[in-house]
């Protein structure tokens, strides 16, 4: 697991294989962790999945950080590794920190990649969720790691590795994030962006699936939804997600 020193602490990340390299962005408090069923993928791509500040292993003392300091750390990061480009993949609130870095820097991007993800909040029950863990967070962030752990995941010893990793988690910077993804309107930066994007959802998750009339007019673009899939797909739907990511991601790298 290596590391680069930014801004007086660390960043972590894994770098793991060979070819177009894929940016994994986490959701707030989850960590690298969650991809962990994605390093598979290792025998297709170089995947390059970091802890954000604040998260896992990547340590912070600053009890705030804005999507746009999330954007400059990755930035910082391909910038250390030397790419010049990448294919963006968030996974849930991680896909507003790739929305931004996209806005921000179309030229590193050479497609974008969106599971679960929304440019604006519009759902009720997606609202609430935000609002439920901001209220955790700042409550009991132990318990609300045990709940998000649970809930992706069915195999204890996988479940434990998760907990322990979101516990590093800074609980500030974690409510922040929730903050600023509750808060965050997208939608006109996503319709001028003309980065390649694939949007993927899980069929049984309507309260987040209503996020895609969102993207209505966002082009190129293209849709998959995974049949019997809910929401927690890196995790419990990983096969069919691998799937998708391997057959296409360099059509989609292509396609710009």
């Amino acid at each position: 697991m290596p590391s680069i020193p930014y801004q007086g602490s660390s960043l972590y990340f894994d770098d793991i294989g060979k070819g177009t390299p894929l940016l994994f962005i986490h959701p707030p408090g989850m960590g690298r962790a969650v991809f962990s069923k994605q390093h598979s993928l290792a025998s297709h791509f170089r995947l390059i999945i970091p802890d954000l500040s604040g998260h896992g292993d990547s340590p912070t003392l600053k009890p705030f950080v804005s999507l746009n300091s999330f954007v400059d750390e990755l930035l910082f990061l391909l910038d250390h590794l030397q790419l010049s480009t990448c294919v963006l993949l968030g996974y849930s609130a991680g896909g507003v920190i790739a929305q931004e870095f996209a806005a921000a820097y179309n030229e590193r991007v050479s497609a974008m990649i969106l599971i679960g993800a929304y440019p604006k909040v519009v759902h009720n029950k997606l609202k609430m969720m935000h609002l439920i863990g901001m209220k955790m967070v700042r409550h009991n962030p132990v318990r609300l790691a045990k709940i998000i752990s649970k809930a992706h995941t069915k195999v204890k010893s996988e479940r434990k590795e998760l907990v322990l990793h979101m516990n590093k988690a800074n609980p500030e910077v974690w409510y922040h994030f929730y903050k600023q993804s509750l808060c965050y309107d997208g939608i006109e930066k996503m319709n001028r962006c003309k980065v390649p994007l694939m949007l993927i959802y899980g069929e049984k998750s309507d309260w987040v699936n209503d996020q895609l009339e969102c993207y209505k007019d966002c082009h190129p673009k293209k849709v998959y939804i995974i049949p019997g899939a809910s929401h927690q797909i890196p995790t419990l739907h990983h096969d069919a997600l691998n799937a998708i990511l391997a057959g296409e991601v360099e059509g989609l790298v292509s396609f710009k």
